[in-house]
């Protein structure tokens, strides 16, 4: 899928995460009730958002404000008003300050106002926010109930991990562009960062969102780290989304805070993530769904009550992932399997990891890590075996002296891979390219039907040797522009571009008869005058002409053009139809067209044309090397493998193309 849109024009993936909102026949979901207690606001807890508008609950809770709606910050117009921007028609800033008065009745409200009426708030206005709140005001706890896909260069995302280090809890609504787990990694940032509570939405059910962002992210780091109650309901206007999941994570770290003081004990932001995490309450759901569980502060005051302390900070940490594999992956014998595990925990500390479990053998990996507060580290699973091997176990154990053990259980089948293959994401700039992003399908597709699959993303590791480790190669959306952070708004730029050694390497990995499978994009995603330099090596061109010209977007699937046109070819086998949202090829020598897209039109005369445009080119050599190449991934990913284009048969044409050049099907 087409990944590259302006960052700041895109609710949902820019900075406030878009709401849905219902108009509800029943009131009440909660209600504030009418009569208001002194609270003793002891914490403060900053509300980076659209601004609140003060009412009767909330007088006595705001307690300062400040607009950076200002030019100086690179917004069209100043606002230096500090109530609610209402952006799209929805007090948003105002239902997160409503949320958290009435999930902590304690809470002192600090209100900074970044989200202009327009739905836009700029980076360097997020991060003087954020500044503001720790240096001026002394907020302990950030609620960030927005989010911007993951770029380079994320001064939001600088800012948080300055603030953490400052001693302050930062809580992010994970995003809403999990599309029912389709999306892959969808966790925007800044709840991305190990620093930051990313907190997911469930109903009154308890029930996961389609929406609600999952992960785990492109490096298998489990996002997000717990789920909450994601609606709130005002006067008959209902809104859900992860936005209004985020308060309820702040409130409980606020009460976690106010709670340690109380009882004359330290706090730091590691303790408070440690704990509502280890205090969750289990859903059905992976580590990647919905993280530790639902929020549940009582369970994590009790923690905090009976674990010991030492110079008065209670001891507490955990470990993600808890469970080993995820429910898509499969490993084989004698391949790698990398699982990193992340520790949270309250301060600084050396943790002892050991290894446990007939199938412990198998496993590789440090014997202890030094954690400050954010930390981890990775095993190597490596089954060395003859033949299959089922039902196998391995515990992995992390300990530290005063503290509650922490454990992964690994869970052992293998199978003996038919296939090895790459995915090459080394010149994607991308978070959602990844086995575990919008590949995931095509990842279980082919580990399914018994392919290994690695990732290569090392531009500099990118040789002949590293090349000729595999059967096939697929690279997927090379030299990809991206959107760069210059603090108030966003550059495109492309930040690849394929070295001779690298080039070399491909050409002599196929003249060898290694196969490849090059997957490109229009102009407008990744930049075909770097990206060609690889295709022009096999007498290929990405060429400037868009199959569709138009693309819509409805519920977050872009349409499609279906390609009907096609040679008889081991690839095209029964295959009626594929999905095509990409350019077309140009191509010579002895390259050849496997399936192309015809386009008709009229002049304004009435003179009738026609066009054929390559979508689908091959490439045979005599070492026995083959090679496709397209000019889109959309066949490719997990809404054309999911049926959610228009053609049904995505899957078995890529299933086919892959058989061919692995020779899977072939005596």
């Amino acid at each position: 899928m087409d990944e590259v849109v302006e960052p700041k024009k895109r609710r949902g993936t820019v900075l406030l995460l878009s709401t849905i909102i219902i108009i509800a026949s029943i009131v009440g979901l909660f209600a504030a009730p009418q009569t208001f207690s002194q609270p003793n606001l002891s914490v403060r807890v900053a509300i980076i958002d659209s601004g609140v508008n003060i009412n009767q609950e909330l007088q006595t809770r705001v307690v300062a404000g400040r607009s950076f709606v200002n030019t100086s910050l690179g917004y069209s117009e100043t606002d230096n008003s500090t109530t609610d921007s209402n952006p799209r028609g929805v007090s948003h800033g105002s239902f997160i300050a409503s949320i958290i008065a009435s999930e902590d009745p304690d809470a002192a409200l600090v209100n900074a106002k970044v989200v202009s009426s327009n739905d836009i708030a700029t980076p360097a206005a997020i991060v003087a926010a954020i500044r503001w709140a720790v240096l001026e005001e002394n907020c302990s706890v950030i609620n960030l109930s927005l989010g911007i896909s993951p770029i380079l260069n994320d001064s939001i995302g600088e800012a948080v991990k300055w603030a953490f280090n400052k001693g302050v809890c930062i809580v992010a609504a994970a995003g809403n562009n999990g599309q029912a787990g389709i999306t892959g990694s969808s966790v925007e940032s800044p709840a991305i960062y190990p620093e930051v509570i990313a907190v997911a939405a469930v109903d009154e059910s308890n029930e996961l969102y389609s929406f609600s962002a999952t992960g785990p992210l492109l490096n298998r780091m489990m996002k997000p780290d717990i789920a909450a109650r994601g609606y709130y309901q005002e006067n008959g206007l209902t809104v859900l989304g992860t936005s209004f999941a985020a308060p309820v994570a702040a409130a409980g770290a606020s009460k976690i805070i106010s709670h340690c003081i109380t009882n004359g004990w330290k706090w730091t932001p590691g303790l408070i993530k440690s704990a509502i995490m280890i205090g969750a309450d289990n859903l059905p759901y992976e580590e990647w769904q919905a993280g530790a569980g639902l929020i549940n502060i009582k369970m994590a005051l009790l923690y905090i009550d009976f674990v010991q302390k030492r110079s008065g900070l209670p001891l507490l940490s955990v470990i993600s992932p808890t469970i080993s594999p995820l429910s898509f992956e499969r490993y084989f014998i004698n391949h790698t399997q990398r699982i990193p595990v992340s520790i949270f925990t309250s301060g600084n500390t050396t943790f002892s990891i050991s290894y446990q479990g007939i199938a412990s053998k198998w496993l590789s990996g440090p014997t202890s890590v030094f954690v400050n507060q954010t930390g981890g580290f990775e095993v190597c699973l490596r089954v060395e075996a003859p033949d299959n091997v089922e039902d196998q176990t391995a515990t992995i154990l992390v300990r530290s002296s005063g503290f509650l053990q922490q454990e992964l259980n690994i869970e052992i089948d293998a199978r003996e891979a038919l296939a090895k293959v790459a995915f090459d994401f080394t010149h994607t700039t991308w978070f959602i390219d990844s086995i575990y992003g919008q590949f995931r399908k095509l990842y279980r597709a082919l580990s399914y039907a018994g392919v290994a699959i690695d990732e290569l993303r090392d531009p500099e590791n990118l040789s002949l040797n590293v090349l000729s480790q595999f059967d096939a190669v697929y690279v997927f959306d090379p030299c990809t522009w991206t959107y760069v952070d210059n603090g108030f708004s966003y550059e495109r730029e492309s930040p690849y571009s394929y070295t001779i050694q690298q080039l070399a390497a491909y050409k002599n990995y196929f003249a060898n008869g290694g196969n490849l499978f090059l997957v490109g994009m229009p102009n407008s995603s990744i930049d075909h005058s770097r990206a060609n330099a690889l295709f022009s090596q096999f007498n290929i061109t990405l060429h400037d002409y868009n199959i569709p010209a138009l693309t819509i977007r409805v519920n977050g699937v872009s349409s499609t053009e279906l390609i009907i046109d096609m040679i008889e070819h081991p690839v095209t086998t029964g295959i009626d139809s594929f999905d095509y949202n990409g350019c077309s090829l140009n191509f010579t020598g002895s390259s050849y067209e496997i399936a192309w897209k015809n386009v008709s039109w009229q002049d304004e005369n009435g003179t009738a044309y026609s066009t054929r445009y390559a979508v689908l080119v091959g490439l045979e050599n005599s070492n026995g090397g083959r090679l496709l190449a397209s000019g889109s991934n959309f066949f490719f990913d997990n809404w054309a493998l999911t049926n959610l284009y228009r053609s049904d048969q995505d899957l078995i044409f890529v299933l086919q193309a892959s058989y061919w050049l692995l020779r899977m099907l072939e005596s």
